[in-house]
């Protein structure tokens, strides 16, 4: 196998590079993903080390943490700045963290699948920990019906069946990446994608057959939702007509997600955010990008922007051409990294 047809690779950290430097490569690499904190450190220092590998439509990583006592976050602001529209899983290898994920904080264990919506809020605690790291977009997972707003904070454990056969799968993945070739990664890819959908989506899908039905409503709803986000129509009204719900129906259904208008109105706002930090709308006033998403009035789009991303729309298009332009000299000086395969994984 030439190095051309070989995987893209990339490390960082301590064991790289030694000391001070590799500690702020670690954080670099892993910056698109968590802010990390270093809130202890031993005697020895921090040992600090990630490895990726670009595998398809995923990127596969194995990260190794110990020598202090560290903290990995990502708040409203972070989830703005980065804008991935991502799960990341993660398989405890050695060690263990505590993380929070919208629910009551658990323990996480060697073996245990633990699984993080990257549009929503985390925290996670070490002192030591070894850990391999999927990133799957979205838009791949939840294909055979499963919802996917409910993994975020899911926990496979290390003694399950479904723990188990992930772990074995990926400890399996990680081994064969090194002799993989780019021609072999997507099917690869999309093995590891479907074996995590099978395992980890049917633990949270009802058994009654009645809410199955109601599973099944409203993922249709939620698509025709993400096809129809610039129709200023958008709204309870059009979606009863369209689907023949009654609106105590409609307002059920999305009762969990915080209600019909306000998912939608979540959606918009992510879609205006994404669209004010790519660098190819950059020739697009602010207002055109809110009015294509059906904000017609800018005082109550802008405090609505506000709210959710804690910071106003012209902050959030400052942010993101600063980001261009550190990632610019990032690149230029070491090349294609691990925050560039994030940005860019492939959702077909």
């Amino acid at each position: 196998m030439t190095p051309a047809t070989a995987l893209p690779f990339s490390q960082a950290g301590t064991r790289f590079l030694p000391g001070r430097s590799g500690v702020a490569g670690y954080a670099e690499a892993i910056e698109p993903v968590f802010d990390v904190r270093l809130r202890e450190v031993d005697d020895a220092g921090p040992d600090l080390n990630i490895e990726a590998y670009n595998v398809g439509s995923l990127l596969l990583g194995r990260a190794h943490m110990s020598g202090g006592r560290y903290v990995y976050g990502r708040d409203q602001r972070k989830i703005a700045v980065t804008a991935l529209d991502h799960v990341l899983v993660q398989i405890i290898t050695d060690g263990g963290d505590r993380r929070t994920a919208g629910r009551d904080p658990a323990e996480a264990a060697p073996g245990d699948v633990c699984l993080v919506d990257l549009a929503r809020p985390f925290r996670s605690e070490t002192a030591h920990c070894v850990n391999y790291s999927l990133a799957v977009p979205r838009a791949l997972l939840g294909r055979g019906g499963g919802d996917v707003d409910k993994l975020h904070g899911l926990i496979l454990r290390g003694d399950s069946t479904a723990g188990r056969l992930m772990r074995s799968h990926v400890d399996t993945l990680w081994a064969l990446a090194p002799g993989m070739t780019l021609t072999e990664a997507p099917s690869a890819g999309r093995a590891t994608i479907d074996l995590l959908n099978a395992l980890a989506l049917p633990r949270i899908e009802s058994a009654t057959a009645a809410a199955a039905v109601e599973n099944a409503q409203l993922l249709r709803l939620k698509r025709h939702i993400e096809a129809h986000l610039g129709d200023p129509a958008l709204g309870p009204e059009q979606l009863c007509k369209s689907f023949g719900l009654s609106r105590a129906s409609l307002y059920r259904l999305f009762s969990p997600l915080g209600g019909v208008s306000d998912h939608i109105r979540r959606r918009r706002l992510q879609k205006v955010f994404v669209e004010l930090t790519d660098p190819a709308s950059r020739h697009k006033t602010m207002g055109q990008i809110a009015d294509a998403y059906g904000f017609s009035r800018w005082s109550a789009f802008a405090r609505a922007f506000q709210a959710r991303f804690d910071m106003t729309p012209g902050e959030a298009r400052a942010l993101a051409l600063d980001a261009e332009r550190r990632a610019s000299t990032l690149t230029e000086a070491s090349g294609e990294t691990l925050p560039d395969w994030l940005r860019f994984l492939d959702p077909a």
